[in-house]
């Protein structure tokens, strides 16, 4: 009987999207905010006249700094690991330490780090157990 209400109720749950918005609304795609730093704001402006209609601002455009093509080909990090890359047993080993009976658990995680110098001597902690 009453269906538009029914349907304008779950309307109002979808996500807000510049197609849903006013004229007004810009939801944007988060290019103008630098990571851990400022809002920055838009690279450039919208016009009215002319063939192009987004003109760049070259004082607003943002630029990244790398270090020197030399320093990243000379570096030990890669960009990523390859999944048929396996640790051989001693290197295993050489992380995880001799594994105790029973599998990997969370006492002997906290010795590795204690030996390691992360955290206290495993000791020293408070028990959490129940």
């Amino acid at each position: 009987m009453f269906a538009t209400l029914v349907r304008l109720s779950k309307a109002s749950r979808k996500p807000l999207t510049p197609k849903r918005g006013n004229k007004d609304y810009y939801k944007g795609t988060r290019q103008a905010v630098l990571p851990g730093g400022p809002r920055t704001g838009a690279p450039g402006k919208h016009v009215v006249k002319g063939k192009a209609k987004y003109r760049l601002l070259d004082e607003k455009v943002r630029y990244f700094v790398a270090p020197p093509i030399e320093d990243i080909l000379a570096s030990p990090l890669k960009p990523y690991v390859h999944t048929d890359v396996k640790l051989t047993k001693a290197q295993e080993r050489e992380v995880l330490g001799k594994l105790p009976r029973g599998g990997l658990n969370g006492a002997h995680l906290l010795s590795l780090a204690a030996k390691q110098g992360e955290v206290a001597h495993p000791s020293e902690v408070a028990d959490t157990s129940l």
